[in-house]
């Protein structure tokens, strides 16, 4: 019998929350400190008033796109979680198997519950990694190494963790991530001791340029910074190596009160100014947010939550399912604000009041 799925993304938020185990929606839905910046990042995106365009035949728009030089079906891409095994007991692969059906390029999380030889076995998959840094250089290249021989085509440095963040909701439910469990990907290049809390204890807080210069030099794919709000940070990294940076907060679980994304995302495009990709995450909830992420200058949109959403409730139906009500919103409003492609999307559709 065919399971019936949520019909809207925010349907999906509420049925994933019915289902899901007491405390789990601290790690899916909360954020640090008393949670404001994950609050303001979904009131910003809908705070940006859309001016349309008229008479421009656009019934049918054109949501092709190209990033690092590689052609895109649309601009939705999968942002990189972790420990997707507490949302679905496959929850790796179904991750990835949805974003392949929805068209998604898929980000795979240092802690993804899939190891790199799962990855490999999903047909059609098209992935970047995102890394976390160790304090073992070595396994840190083994890592990448490993991820562009299983077909990653590139990396995305995840740079805001100088300390982990408080996380009220947490502290009340007493949710922790348990320790005993390997962490795949670290499994997978054979590292002596996978287990999560060993792995946990060596990431490298004190990270620095000298990191992201490293790094650049050590990938054989190019190499995104994730986490940057501010233009000068955005256009340092482009000048260490980076090929793009991605405009995010961490969804609201680092600091508390950061700047919603959808606020940093001009300074910084305005910055780079085409010299690399911006891409943006944190807060996007419809395809109309990835509408005003395009027009504000991202060359992508990623996506978190809604995702894991989907995952928790059908597995991957449901991850395709959530990322084609996004792609089929983007498609709309595209429609009735009369862009024909993506790159037709501007600073002059949108209104800030």
């Amino acid at each position: 019998m065919r399971v019936m799925l949520p019909k809207t993304v925010e349907d999906f938020g509420r049925a994933f929350a019915m289902v899901e185990p007491e405390g789990l929606e601290g790690y899916v839905d909360g954020g640090s400190g008393r949670e404001v910046t994950v609050r303001r990042n979904v009131e910003a995106w809908d705070a940006i008033e859309v001016r349309p365009r008229v008479l421009r035949g656009a019934s049918a728009p054109d949501l092709s796109t190209t990033v690092l030089g590689v052609a895109e079906p649309h601009p939705v891409m999968v942002a990189p979680v972790g420990f997707q095994q507490y949302v679905h007991t496959d929850g790796g692969v179904e991750a990835a198997r949805g974003a392949v059906a929805a068209g998604a390029r898929y980000v795979h999380s240092t802690f993804g519950a899939a190891s790199f030889t799962e990855l490999e076995a999903v047909e059609g998959l098209r992935w970047w990694f995102q890394l976390y840094a160790f304090t073992d250089d070595g396994l840190n290249r083994a890592l990448i190494e490993r991820a562009a021989e299983a077909g990653a085509e590139a990396v995305v440095f995840t740079v805001d963790l100088a300390v982990l963040a408080h996380r009220e909701r947490d502290a009340h439910s007493g949710f922790v991530l348990r320790g005993n469990r390997e962490v795949p990907c670290v499994a997978d290049v054979g590292y002596a001791d996978a287990r999560l809390a060993p792995v946990w204890a060596s990431l490298d807080h004190d990270i620095s340029f000298a990191h992201l210069d490293r790094l650049v030099a050590d990938s054989p794919v190019p190499v995104l910074v994730k986490g940057v709000l501010r233009a000068d940070d955005a256009v340092e990294c482009v000048g260490h190596g980076a090929a793009g940076v991605v405009v995010s907060n961490h969804g609201g679980r680092q600091l508390d009160t950061a700047v919603p994304t959808s606020i940093a995302l001009p300074e910084v495009v305005d910055a780079v100014g085409g010299r690399a990709e911006v891409i943006v995450d944190s807060g996007v909830r419809s395809g109309l947010d990835v509408a005003k992420g395009l027009a504000l200058g991202a060359s992508a949109v990623m996506v978190g939550r809604p995702v894991l959403w989907g995952l928790g409730v059908g597995g991957s139906a449901g991850v395709e399912r959530v990322l084609q009500l996004l792609v089929d919103g983007l498609t709309n409003a595209m429609s009735l604000s009369g862009a024909r492609t993506v790159g037709e999307l501007d600073r002059s559709l949108l209104s800030r009041p």
